[in-house]
This record gives structure tokens, C-alpha cells and sequence, in this order.
């Protein structure tokens, strides 16, 4: 559930940007948001990589396992993670490591996630004070993890270390394949 929730959140970050980002921003600041959709890309896929482990003829193999360890101990160790190398490290993990039916299932995933986030959006919608706060109905406060606060004070930000769902959604995949 808990990796569900920080993919949620996650996932949502990345509809904002796929919409032009949060509102009333200037257009340097939504070009910065922008830059940063390939850190949000490697967080959904890796978030998906234990729920991948566990369908049918999906599971990772000895090979994949040990060829994705040094990436994810990587992004477990880095302070920051450019937009830059996380494209990288995507295109790596989607290139030379995950087989076309891996790929096909994390995509359909994520795009049934975007379709129901953008559904209960919708439906939250008819509801004046729906998104006015964080999921304790508390006042957001620069978003998840201090995510939007360090994009727009260019400070370093690596959700890998920062997001704490997601530090242990990373820690709990590589237990897992380092059993491989």
C-alpha cells in the first residue's frame, strides 16, 4: 500500500507537469518543472518493479537482477539525481535490461494509474475544497518530500533518498534481487 500511495503522489507530480505544472507559475519556473519529468519517469517505473516481480512470467531474471543492483544502489547513495541522469539511467533500465513484455506491462500500468488519478481528479473536482490540502487534509506545503521547494530553489533533490515511501519502496527492491 505504501508503495502504491508514494507512486500515487508521484504519478501525480507528473500528470501537474503533463498539464503545465502547478498553477500560476512563470514559464521559467514550468520549464524547470518540465526538466525534471525523467526523474518522475524512473520513479514510476522503479516504483512498479516490485509489483512486476510478482506477475506470471514477468518476474526478473538472475541476469536483470544483477545488471539493475548497481543502478538502484546508485540512486539509493545519490544526493541529487539530475534530470539528466536519470534519462540515462531510464534508458538504460528500458534499453538493455527490461524485456518488451516488462516494458508493455509498466507502461499499460502507468497509464491506467494516470487514467484513474485523473478520474478521481475529475470527480474531486465537483467538490469546491477537493485539492485544497495533502492526503491529511492539511495544507500543502511545497509539495511532497519539499519536491517543487527544491526545483524552484535549485537545491539538490533525490526522491530515491528524500521521498520516504520511495527510499523504502528502493530498499525493498534491491533486498529483493539481491536474492537473485
Amino acid at each position: 500500500m505504501k508503495q502504491w500511495l508514494s507512486l500515487l503522489v508521484m504519478l501525480a507530480l507528473g500528470l501537474a507537469l503533463a498539464q503545465g505544472g502547478p498553477p500560476n507559475i512563470s514559464p521559467e519556473m514550468r520549464q524547470r518543472f518540465e526538466a525534471y519529468r525523467p526523474v518522475l519517469d524512473l520513479v514510476a517505473t522503479i516504483g512498479l518493479m516490485d509489483d512486476l516481480e510478482k506477475q506470471r512470467g514477468l518476474a526478473f531474471t538472475k541476469a536483470q537482477a544483477q545488471k539493475l543492483l548497481p543502478i538502484l544502489r546508485d540512486l539509493q547513495n545519490r544526493a541529487d539525481l539530475k534530470p539528466a541522469d536519470a534519462s540515462k539511467m531510464l534508458s538504460t533500465i528500458e534499453d538493455s535490461i527490461l524485456t518488451p513484455a516488462q516494458l508493455k506491462w509498466i507502461d499499460q500500468t502507468i497509464l491506467q494509474q494516470r487514467e484513474e488519478a485523473r478520474q478521481r481528479r475529475e470527480a474531486g473536482g465537483q467538490n469546491p475544497q477537493a485539492g485544497q490540502g495533502n492526503f491529511q487534509g492539511q495544507p500543502r506545503q511545497g509539495g511532497p518530500g519539499g519536491f517543487f521547494q527544491a526545483i524552484t530553489q535549485g537545491k539538490p533533490y533525490n526522491p530515491f533518498k528524500e521521498q520516504p515511501r520511495t527510499a523504502d519502496n528502493l530498499k525493498n527492491l534491491i533486498a529483493l534481487l539481491s536474492k537473485k
